[in-house]
């Protein structure tokens, strides 16, 4: 039986599943787990070869799925996770791994860990101080609403169109790949109804919410808020 008190304690545990020992149980938070039914709480973590691969099981696991361990601080919100391109959780994932095994064996685990603060911190030091705010508190939709000063609307009458011209070449100039002005002037549509969006809308968001994040051109962004505040639904 080991318990999971320490990063040594961490570092033993997926060393422990890299190698396919999993008939074990563990302690943690002064309760009894079996290993083999936390590994089932978080997709792909038993077939985890290194710390990066289980970090990238943990990180990604459903925020439904609880193991009720400390392993659940490993979790990054989903709502997040969707607005953050794949090489930039990627690059996050392996330093946080890095971080992990840095860290001295006899150091307790933080309880207040917070993953989701790491990845702010980490955008905030890789990508010029830009990062995202308000996670597990609102949707990625609530996000961009805020961001682009947009009002949300209890109901909006059928015949509801955009007002005002989208500008694709402050999109183009921000680096957003393969921006379409239609599509994304039909998802600010569906984000002023306050109706949910579908999986392509959500990923034009991403985009260019991704974009903004990278972008260090303030005057650039300036413009790209002032064209969406232009845009009225009459």
């Amino acid at each position: 039986m080991a318990e999971l008190n320490t990063y040594g304690d961490l570092k033993k545990l997926i060393n422990n599943i890299s190698k396919q020992q999993k008939g074990e149980k563990i302690v943690s938070k002064g309760k009894e787990f079996a290993l083999d039914q936390i590994l089932g709480f978080i997709p792909g973590a038993s077939n985890a070869k290194t710390a990066f691969d289980f970090i990238k099981t943990a990180v990604s696991k459903p925020d439904t799925k609880k193991t009720n361990t400390w392993l659940d601080k490993l979790d990054v919100d989903d709502e997040m996770s969707a607005i953050i391109d794949d090489t930039v959780e990627n690059g996050f994932m392996q330093a946080m791994a890095k971080s992990i095994e840095s860290e001295l064996d006899t150091k307790p685990l933080e309880d207040d860990f917070n993953m989701n603060a790491k990845m702010v911190d980490y955008l905030k030091k890789e990508y010029n101080n830009r990062t995202v705010t308000g996670i597990n508190e609102n949707t990625m939709k609530d996000r961009f609403q805020k961001l682009a000063g947009i009002k949300e609307v209890e109901s909006t009458p059928p015949d509801t169109k955009i007002q005002g011209q989208i500008k694709p070449e402050l999109f183009k100039k921000l680096g957003v790949a393969d921006f379409d002005p239609a599509k994304f002037s039909t998802t600010i549509n569906l984000v002023k109804q306050n109706k949910s969006l579908n999986t392509a809308a959500n990923k034009i968001l991403a985009d260019v919410m991704i974009a903004m994040l990278k972008t260090s051109d303030d005057a650039l962004l300036n413009q790209i808020f002032q064209n969406l505040k232009q845009i009225e639904a009459k």
